[in-house]
């Protein structure tokens, strides 16, 4: 592929250590599934790796599996879903495991070889776990084996696009219940329920662990998120972007008025205009729901519109107002180019999307390169 994303190694540390200064090294388990929310695992990995971080999370058993053939030591915990199959992958990997249901919760308790799972509990999420009514009975369950109950969490519904919080806070009841159905039967595994968001504006979220995700790699969760930590701090410069996104202008050429660009023809000319080509396009995760006049990058530190629909392996932009433009020149289509800067955010909100999302969809097989 043609075009690269770079990482910035100094603001990825610097995000780590601003939430190793909130939580503490041993509470703060850093999210890198997903390809590292798409900043690649393997590059956010060598990045972290000096920190000596105690937690790592993932969603599959096989981002595990790759973190320890990077060299990781460390805790693993696995938050995606646990089936029994996956047992012997668990032990292979050495990994802390979100348990969820009756039949993996069985399948722990009757492998020969222990197990640390950490019991979710759906406290109003309505994706995994069990329901909050049941603590007390599965804290019976499992308390002959208490070396292999390493957790009990929960994930909050609604911290991240409100202002007030009623919602999360009815969640924390409801785990507050469930952790005191624990500590009754003498257990004392980590109790944790924080992402980002909640570690960043939800005092109450503060327990045991904290699984901070998109805002490691220097994003903010929402709007919300953001003028709530304002408003708690007075300050919102904790955070730096880590990704930056680019590719070379492969063409430049000259359209009449009149002409039509792209596929469908859903853009015409109406003067004469310079138009340049970028090797990217939906398949390598610049969004189609992003075409039109609503969409820019940088060239030169100018922004240029993307005229025409974004094409699965390029895109058109307009550089009639940068004369300058050449082939060969560099796009930006995340990060910064002079005064201009194009965030996550806002490529995503284009499409009608979140950040979350866009950066997940960065193709893996772009050029990953630290700076």
């Amino acid at each position: 592929m043609l075009s690269e994303i770079t990482i910035k190694a100094e603001a990825l540390r610097r995000n780590y250590s601003f939430f190793e200064g909130r939580v503490g090294r041993e509470r703060l388990a850093a999210v890198v599934k997903s390809n590292a929310y798409g900043h690649g695992l393997q590059q956010v990995y060598e990045v972290l790796a000096p920190l000596n971080p105690a937690w790592l999370c993932v969603n599959y058993l096989a981002e595990a599996k790759e973190l320890r053939t990077l060299g990781f030591k460390g805790r693993i915990l696995v938050c995606g879903p646990f089936t029994p199959d996956q047992i012997p992958a668990a032990i292979q990997t050495e990994a802390d495991v979100f348990v969820g249901t009756p039949e993996a919760l069985t399948a722990v308790l009757a492998s020969p070889t222990p197990i640390r799972m950490h019991l979710e509990f759906d406290t109003g999420m309505s994706r995994q776990g069990f329901a909050p009514s049941r603590a007390a009975e599965i804290a019976k369950m499992v308390s002959p084996r208490p070396e292999i109950v390493a957790g009990v969490c929960t994930h909050f519904a609604n911290v991240e696009d409100v202002l007030e919080h009623n919602y999360a806070t009815q969640q924390l009841e409801k785990f507050e219940q469930v952790r005191m159905a624990f500590v009754a039967r003498g257990l004392k595994p980590l109790f944790h329920t924080a992402s980002s968001a909640s570690t960043l504006i939800l005092p109450e979220s503060v327990m045991d662990l904290h699984r901070v995700g998109v805002s490691l790699y220097g994003q903010w969760p929402s709007q919300a998120t953001r003028l709530s930590f304002l408003n708690e701090s007075g300050d919102v410069d904790g955070l730096e972007p880590v990704l930056s996104w680019h590719a070379p202008l492969t063409s430049v050429i000259d359209v009449d008025a009149g002409q039509y660009i792209g596929y469908g023809c859903t853009f015409r000319a109406s003067r004469k205009m310079r138009i340049a080509v970028i090797p990217v396009g939906y398949y390598e995760g610049f969004p189609r729901a992003a075409s039109g006049s609503s969409a820019y990058v940088l060239v030169h530190g100018a922004r240029c519109q993307v005229v025409g629909r974004v094409c699965m392996n390029m895109m058109m932009i307009d550089v009639t107002e940068v004369p300058a433009a050449k082939v060969g020149d560099i796009a930006v289509l995340i990060g910064r180019d002079g005064a201009e800067f194009l965030s996550a955010g806002e490529v995503a909100g284009w499409a009608d999307t979140i950040h979350y999302e866009l950066l997940a969809r960065l193709n893996p097989d772009i050029q990953r390169k630290i700076v």
